[in-house]
């Protein structure tokens, strides 16, 4: 039995891994959840895990919960950022599972690694601020860091047996998000709808944005660097429309290793949760004689200028990365309140990546200072 604590539990990640826990109750207990704002249902997701305590990043939600469900106070951990480390320190789970979204969920990581506790993550952001820093605390503590994208799933799997230097290319597919077909020029005017709608995948607001500039893939390579120490010449993006294969591995032989599978997020955390074993499934089974034609071109950079931009933070490193995640944190939440266009988003995070001053990262509060930096040079500069 496997003891989990599962923060951000009430987003589209942290929902589909409760249902691969519910489906699998016989191996895995949930002893920890947390919330941002959702406290209605946290709680129904509190009521089907009698056990767990939680906490509530929203201090305001977390009071409506407590006054309306007075007996969730004795299971509360309590509200702010601050709970969530509090919630791992409590439960001291054999696995935190970390589908948070945004640079609040690097400090959580960071704890829980520190603590020996391993993480399963779909946090992305976290391994972009700080990635050098997650590595060498896992490294210290011994605590794996096991990734729930499916991207980085299928390099896991694909690299299962594989020795390093057998490694030529890793490439890493992307749908290429709503906007793929939309006319280039068209990009100005958008409209926040045809952005939020997805081809293939049903996640959040901001995911899906980063989807449709395709920055969540240079935020994907920063991630395979770390995740997997390899050089950053080593891993491309790839379009691939039926996100049916969701990585490749070429090898020194001119061979290619892929990882398929039907675009459901299940399958991915299913891996995560009970890797390195392999469990039977109720999940739709991957029939390849059903699956669509497959296809792949290259990313068209004019269309794409975010993947660039994520490229060259990673290339130049230091605090570039946290600057470009802050950056886009920044402009995509600006667009999804109406006060920039689409194409601003590039924009922004490119004059932050010129205007930013770059230094070092040695510590947790280095990456906090720079965070805090872009913000607020995006802040002032942009009016957002």
């Amino acid at each position: 039995m496997k003891r989990v604590t599962v923060l951000g539990a009430t987003g589209s990640v942290g929902r589909n891994t409760l249902d691969v826990v519910e489906n699998h109750r016989d191996r895995f207990e949930v002893v920890g959840l947390s919330a941002g704002r959702n406290v209605d249902l946290l709680q129904a997701q509190s009521e089907r895990h009698p056990g767990a305590m939680i906490a509530v990043q929203d201090e305001e939600a977390h009071e409506a919960l407590v006054k309306a469900a007075p007996e969730m106070n004795s299971r509360s951990i309590g509200s702010g950022d601050e709970a969530l480390i509090t919630l791992v320190d409590k439960t001291r789970p054999d696995l935190v599972v970390n589908c948070l979204v945004g640079f609040a969920g690097l400090r959580p990581t960071l704890h829980a690694l520190s603590l020996g506790i391993g993480v399963a993550i779909a946090n992305k952001e976290s391994i972009v601020a700080g990635g050098e820093l997650l590595m060498r605390t896992a490294k210290e503590s011994g605590a794996p860091i096991i990734p729930i994208d499916s991207e980085h799933v299928a390099v896991d799997q694909c690299l299962r047996g594989c020795r390093r230097e057998d490694i030529k290319m890793v490439y890493i597919t992307a749908s290429g998000g709503s906007l793929r077909d939309t006319p280039i020029e068209d990009l100005e005017t958008v409209t926040r709808e045809e952005v939020l709608a997805h081809p293939t995948w049903n996640m959040g607001d901001k995911i899906t944005v980063d989807s449709a500039t395709l920055l969540n893939k240079g935020l994907e390579v920063i991630e395979a660097h770390w995740l997997f120490d390899l050089p950053l010449d080593r891993i491309r993006v790839v379009i691939h429309p039926q996100s049916i294969i969701h990585s490749m591995v070429e090898l020194q032989d001119n061979s290619i290793l892929a990882q398929m599978g039907l675009p459901d997020m299940r399958l991915p955390i299913l891996y995560a949760l009970s890797r390195p074993d392999r469990i039977p499934t109720d999940l739709a089974r991957s029939r390849i004689s059903d699956f669509p034609d497959l296809s792949f071109r290259e990313v068209d950079e004019a269309r794409y200028p975010c993947l660039g931009l994520a490229l060259r933070a990673a290339r130049e490193g230091a605090n570039r990365p946290t600057v470009l995640n802050s950056a886009n944190e920044m402009a995509v939440g600006a667009y999804l309140a109406g006060r920039v266009s689409f194409v601003d988003i590039h924009r922004i995070i490119e004059n932050s990546l010129d205007n930013v001053p770059s230094r070092e990262i040695e510590t947790f509060e280095d990456i906090v200072e720079t965070d805090a930096t872009t913000r607020a040079y995006t802040r002032k500069r942009f009016q957002i």
